[in-house]
């Protein structure tokens, strides 16, 4: 561990590098105890080279060690048996994480939730919506965002009302909560089971980079990210260009044509560069998420026969707005948004954006 924080301390190091020498030497104290010539071998710079060679990272990697032991931070690095494994494929991916908070970066379906810090009512509702639905189906899905304001804080606290996992990503240093209104939310995080995350070490003075680079961070920890609103341009699009050139699926919401915070996911729909999301099913299916075929069986089992039989009747795969329902169940409009509420409650209907329902 000491010399793994030696090494990402070295300026100019960098993650791609530090992964190269990493794979050259087999691991972080062969790199710190190198020769420069040996160094300079496996393509680092003179400069670089001698600033390993030199050591002068060593004491502050203690002093890291010291203050994580001290303060209840975990210290992962790469190789270690807990180091997230979704990060295996992404190039530039940190080789060392500080972690406040003792999730299990290895279980269970992880999903990034960004957007706008900009976000419309309609925007922060919608990515209520999409944690609820997922959660629903899924409660062992972990919510990843990076605590800013607008949609990662929707996304945050719609996991915690829906009792699922978030995980929040720092530009800096893991107790440098930024904004300081969100102190609240991430003791709210750590409370609920999740977890605080960064790759910069205490001290990191946090400025525009820091949040591009956390960036990476974001889209690397998930198998896929999903984009809630954006304008044309902004930090959650370049969140969505990292998670595909590292290979993970890409969702974005549609919004309507001319809105200023839906310019960017529509570019996105309309680039084939993200899939259009409809529905929670659309990301287990992309994903290849299963479901324990039990729990749905047991719920319905439950249900007041009304219930059960209004269940039943809505087909397989078809998605009804209210009014259709009523007409299938033959109800009032009023009675069928009773039913309808009901199902939902119980976790056996989803909407879609478009206030459609549907089995799950």
């Amino acid at each position: 561990m000491k010399y793994s924080i030696a090494l990402s301390l070295v300026p100019r190091v960098g993650s791609k590098n530090m992964r190269r020498l990493l794979a050259e030497f087999g691991s972080a104290e062969a790199v710190m105890t190198a020769r420069v010539e040996q160094l300079m071998e496996t393509g680092a710079s003179l400069h670089i080279a001698q600033e390993i060679a030199s050591g002068q990272s060593i004491p502050r990697a203690m002093s890291i060690i010291d203050l994580c032991e001290r303060t209840g931070v975990r210290v992962l690095t790469l190789g270690m048996p807990d180091f997230p494994r979704a990060f295996a494929e992404c190039s530039d991916a940190p080789c060392v994480l500080y972690v406040r908070g003792n999730i299990d970066f290895n279980s269970g379906k992880w999903l990034s939730v960004v957007g706008t810090r900009n976000a419309t009512p309609g925007g922060i509702a919608a990515a209520g919506r999409i944690v609820r639905d997922i959660g629903l189906l899924y409660p062992d899905t972990v919510i990843v965002s990076g605590l800013a304001f607008g949609i990662d804080k929707a996304a945050h606290a719609a996991a915690l009302r829906y009792r699922l996992k978030t995980v929040a990503i720092m530009a800096g240093w893991v107790d440098d909560i930024v904004p300081r209104s969100h102190y609240y939310l991430a003791r709210q995080i750590l409370d609920a089971g999740g977890a605080i995350v960064s790759d910069m070490p205490p001290g990191t003075v946090i400025d525009r980079g820091n949040f591009l680079s956390r960036n990476r961070l974001v889209a690397g920890l998930s198998e896929a990210t999903l984009v809630v609103e954006s304008a044309i341009k902004g930090g959650s699009l370049v969140t969505a260009d990292i998670a595909v050139s590292y290979g993970k699926e890409l969702f974005a919401l549609p919004g309507d044509i001319g809105e200023p915070m839906s310019e960017g996911t529509n570019m996105l729909i309309r680039t084939n560069k993200a899939i259009m999301y409809q529905s929670a099913e659309d990301v287990a299916q992309a994903l290849g998420w299963k479901r324990a075929a039990a729990t749905v069986p047991v719920q319905t089992a439950t249900l007041a026969p009304r219930l059960r039989q209004a269940y039943e009747d809505i087909p397989d795969g078809a998605r009804l707005d209210t009014e259709s329902l009523a007409d299938l169940w033959n109800v009032p409009l009023w009675e069928a948004s009773s039913i309808v509420g009901q199902l939902r409650a119980k976790g056996l209907l989803a909407a879609d954006p478009y206030r459609c329902y549907y089995k799950i």
